[in-house]
């Protein structure tokens, strides 16, 4: 039923959610009667939508993602959101980042001169850092909740523990591979700060994304919730995008956003398992508890082409092609993909992981 709403699933198999995720027909119909409504109104659309709206949205930002409406801010995208979050934070903080992650997340530290050191990615990432924590003192964690190339999907209980061993540390997220895919309610969570873009998982289309604070974070800035709120939206801000996101979370909801996840989750086990057993993804994911929908096949250019040709939607990210499947994705999806990786396998032989 979920997938008859997304035209593109009719004639393609599309594996790039971690890349662009898909618009609903529905959202596409909102956004060309909300813009008509700019169109016939002009000066009075922003003057009636700009702010009224704002109190109803974050209450439904907010009731999805398990906090406060105060301390649940929309913005126009993560890079945007995590600079103006960070803009509160004292620069003397020393902040711990993973090598190779996302980089406008390790990028935006960097721009406002806060003091930086790095930790490898590996498989036991949460316990590296541990013991990288227990032996130096960083006042800030930050890191993708799902690697973006890699799909590691990191272990939100060992954050909580990390965190009793150490309650001072600030530990921030980059939610934007994680919100939509996985359920997430954030005062239950590790986090002080989790910022996202909403066009991939979330499926909210361009130009919307969602910063959160914790209270712990709130009172560190020293300043009031009201304060930070007047920073976010100073200024003109995307109307559309706040309200398309808006949108595709009431869809979430309506669809029955857990359900999704399940079934999201389901296949993406049943991914893992036939990846795995054909030797086409590294042992750690399968070591590994828990991972993500997000897949790095050994293979580049060639395999790109290949995979396109047949016409399945993906992406080369380092040094593997990545897939991703969401809740629209279905068996038939996974059984086209192994379908094709084989074939190309028996043209080149190389395809597998020492």
């Amino acid at each position: 039923m979920v997938k008859a709403y997304y035209p593109l699933l009719t004639n393609t198999t599309y594996l790039n959610t971690a890349y662009v995720g898909l618009m609903s027909k529905q959202l596409a119909a909102f956004r060309r009667s909300y813009e008509e409504t700019y169109v016939l109104k002009g000066g009075d659309f922003y003057k009636m939508q700009a702010y009224q709206e704002l109190d109803a949205v974050h209450e439904n930002f907010a009731a999805f993602f398990g906090l406060s409406p105060d301390r649940c801010f929309g913005t126009s995208n993560f890079s945007s959101g995590i600079r103006t979050a960070l803009s509160f934070l004292p620069k003397t903080m020393k902040v711990l980042l993973l090598e190779e992650d996302y980089p406008s997340l390790t990028d935006a530290f960097a721009e406002f001169g806060f003091e930086c050191a790095t930790l490898p990615m590996q498989p036991n990432i949460e316990e590296a850092l541990l013991e990288k924590v227990n032996k130096e003192e960083y006042a800030i964690l930050a890191l993708s909740l799902v690697q973006y190339t890699s799909g590691l999907l990191i272990d939100q209980e060992a954050l909580v523990q990390l965190k009793k061993l150490h309650p001072k540390l600030l530990i921030i997220g980059d939610g934007t591979q994680f919100l939509g895919a996985h359920y997430f309610h954030f005062d239950d969570s590790p986090f002080d700060l989790v910022a996202a873009s909403g066009y991939k998982w979330l499926l909210g289309g361009f130009g919307n994304g969602i910063v959160m604070l914790s209270e712990a974070f709130v009172a560190l800035t020293d300043h009031k919730v009201d304060t930070i709120r007047e920073r976010f939206f100073k200024g003109h801000f995307n109307l559309l995008g706040m309200a398309s996101l808006n949108f595709a979370i009431r869809e979430l909801v309506e669809h029955d956003f857990s359900s999704l996840v399940k079934e999201k989750t389901a296949l993406s086990e049943e991914v893992k398992n036939q990846l795995t057993a054909l030797e086409l993804i590294p042992q750690w994911v399968s070591a590994r508890p828990a991972h993500s929908s997000i897949f790095s096949i050994k293979g580049g250019e060639e395999l790109v082409d290949f995979l396109q040709k047949e016409n399945i939607r993906c992406v080369q990210r380092g040094a593997g092609v990545r897939v991703s499947f969401h809740f629209y994705n279905t068996e038939n999806d996974l059984k086209k993909l192994i379908k094709t990786l084989k074939a190309f396998r028996e043209l080149n032989r190389n395809l597998s992981f020492d």
